[in-house]
């Protein structure tokens, strides 16, 4: 083998020899070897068990401090960045849900509520230790008293957080009054701008407190960024390619705004993974410069 043909050709070295690409790759080879695709899949089919139970929960904590009709204003504003299939497929059960919440919180009984809603919070720590690399994680009831806290504090913390919805209406309004044309392309900036960092913030939390291992701020924020931004985009796409469920109906027929749901919670979870991933490359890269 001659000097030439063992030197790395020049796109190798153009691609892996730029770090931010270098980072990027590891990432995906970690995803890869971790199994993360399985591990969206659970997440996924986790978070539609728990979807339900955690929104009876942030409508009661809403009821608690007085303001009913955030929880459904909120819910409302969470579906609205979903692909359209997804969106008649989730409101029609959202309002039947919060409607008879009372009934169904007395019913089911507020521990048994929050526990089921925490299992998907379980299924995304899973994931996340895995992400990681962490070899030795918590006990089941130490993993579950976690989980379980950290949906309580954030359930009930979420509509006083997104109390601030109320003047979304007044920012329609005063684009649609000024803006003329191009209120609509400004309309859709503004929520994926805020949806942007809504998740960032969301995501840094999760990454920080959910794997067991010890976190700083600054070894979360540049995964919550990236996971945060790849989920705007593929909200977006996903928006433009699930516009009409024809082409969903031919193939699963009744079943296509169920498949819609699962196939955006599916690619959400993923962006959450893949987040964490680069979290842990970056983390990585730091031990190697302290050793």
């Amino acid at each position: 083998m001659t000097r030439e043909s063992a030197r790395p050709s020049w796109w190798r070295r153009l691609v892996f020899g730029t770090p931010v690409i270098r980072v990027f790759a590891r990432a995906v080879q970690r995803y890869i070897r971790h199994q993360s695709a399985n591990q969206a899949g659970s997440v996924a089919f986790s978070s539609v068990l728990a979807m339900f139970p955690l929104l009876i929960l942030i409508s009661a904590a809403a009821a608690f401090i007085g303001h009913p009709g955030d929880a459904a204003t909120l819910a409302e504003r969470v579906i609205g960045y979903t692909p359209p299939v997804v969106q008649a497929s989730l409101q029609p059960v959202v309002d039947q849900v919060l409607r008879h919440r009372s009934e169904a919180l007395l019913a089911f009984g507020l521990v048994v509520t929050l526990w089921t809603a925490s299992s998907g919070v379980q299924a995304i720590r899973t994931a996340l230790n895995r992400a990681y690399g962490v070899e030795q994680s918590l006990s089941f009831w130490k993993a579950r008293l976690k989980v379980t806290l950290f949906t309580a504090i954030v359930g009930s913390g979420i509509v006083p957080a997104f109390s601030t919805i109320v003047i979304a209406p007044y920012v329609w309004q005063l684009l649609d009054d000024n803006a003329g044309a191009h209120a609509e392309l400004l309309r859709d900036v503004i929520r994926y701008a805020s949806a942007f960092g809504v998740l960032s913030m969301m995501y840094a939390l999760l990454y920080g407190w959910l794997p067991d291992i010890p976190q700083r701020l600054s070894t979360v924020l540049p995964g919550a960024m990236i996971g945060a931004a790849m989920w705007v985009f593929a909200a977006a796409v996903l928006s433009q390619t699930l516009r009409s469920a024809g082409k969903l109906l031919l193939v699963y027929g009744g079943f296509a705004g169920a498949v819609a749901t699962l196939v955006f919670l599916y690619i959400s979870a993923a962006t959450l993974i893949f987040g964490a991933e680069i979290n842990a490359v970056l983390r990585s890269k730091a031990e190697d410069v302290d050793d």
